[in-house]
């Protein structure tokens, strides 16, 4: 059998710009697809969680196989703290979070997040029509990806004996998350309140250890806590939210137009899961006040402790 070969001298000069084109192609391509390892206290099956999975195959597709994502849901990464010490070191790439969290990369998010600050959601949504881009501008100048902020809700007190003024709240055996800012609050205000993971909050108010706290709808029905107080506010105590945020070396390895083509589908991402959010929760609340009863905070009991907040006080807002 006669054996052909073929002179790579001969080959025409087109060949070798092809050759030329494909390598620089595949130059700007990983080898392999970079995998965002994501994490997240929302537990498996939550909205957020099934978002992000969903995530997963639109950003492969839009960078062309340049990206994937994996979530670890229900904290099973660890603590904020322990998220933030794992993101810095390359374990993680990113993480859903609570507002609170942002505060630890040195971010204000006090035009948002102040007690007391709102008294209904069309104030929130007013304020955050400028909040939602300056919160993203702080969070890149500190080197920082952010996608949001997503929508949670306001929390609101829940007891199982009314409270409706401060001296109410200051008796009571209260609940809050230990962050930074509710820290900083309980000292303005001079509340105290009881240190407990969220999975001894449960426990605690069935044992009489706890007769109050300060949570969102949504989480008092998904953790049951609901069934264990009987009051709620009609009065928001706080506006929650959370973003995803992403060190900037997360996406360093993937081209320009991989870089902007991720960017682009998880801001995507985070507007059409604040809007399910935003709905989510709306229900949440309008779901709790058919199982508690409704209390008002009095008037010059909020006035005084938005003056101890430091709060200017709106003419017109019932207060």
């Amino acid at each position: 059998m006669p054996v052909y070969t073929v002179s790579l001298i001969a080959l025409p000069a087109v060949f070798y710009r092809a050759l030329l084109l494909l390598s620089i192609s595949l130059g700007c391509v990983p080898l392999t697809a970079e995998t965002l390892k994501i994490s997240t206290l929302y537990p498996p099956g939550s909205a957020p969680v099934l978002s992000l999975n969903a995530l997963s195959a639109e950003l492969e597709s839009a960078t062309q196989g340049g990206l994937t994502l994996k979530v670890y849901p229900g904290g099973v990464m660890g603590d904020d703290a322990t998220v933030l010490r794992k993101m810095r070191i390359g374990q993680l790439q990113g993480a859903l979070v609570s507002s609170s969290t942002l505060e630890a990369l040195d971010v204000d998010i006090n035009d948002l997040s102040q007690p007391f600050q709102f008294d209904t959601l069309a104030e929130v949504y007013q304020a955050r029509t400028s909040f939602d881009g300056t919160v993203r501008e702080r969070l890149a100048r500190r080197g920082w990806h952010g996608f949001g902020p997503l929508d949670g809700g306001f929390s609101y007190v829940m007891s199982q004996q009314p409270v409706t003024d401060l001296a109410g709240l200051r008796a009571s055996k209260l609940w809050l998350p230990n962050t930074d800012t509710i820290r900083e609050l309980s000292q303005q205000i001079r509340v105290d309140y009881q240190v407990l993971g969220i999975a001894d909050v449960l426990p605690a108010l069935e044992t009489g250890a706890l007769d109050a706290l300060i949570a969102p709808p949504s989480a008092a029905l998904t953790l049951n806590w609901h069934s264990r107080v009987s009051y709620v506010t009609g009065q928001p105590v706080v506006y929650t939210w959370g973003m995803l945020v992403l060190p900037e070396r997360s996406l360093a390895r993937l081209s320009v137009d991989q870089q902007a083509a991720a960017h682009r589908v998880l801001s995507h991402w985070a507007e059409q899961l604040d809007e399910q959010m935003r709905d989510s929760n709306h229900s949440a609340d309008q779901a709790l006040r058919q199982h508690l009863t409704e209390v008002s905070i009095a008037p010059p009991s909020l006035r005084s402790i938005r003056e101890e907040l430091g709060q200017r006080i709106a003419s017109g807002n019932g207060s």
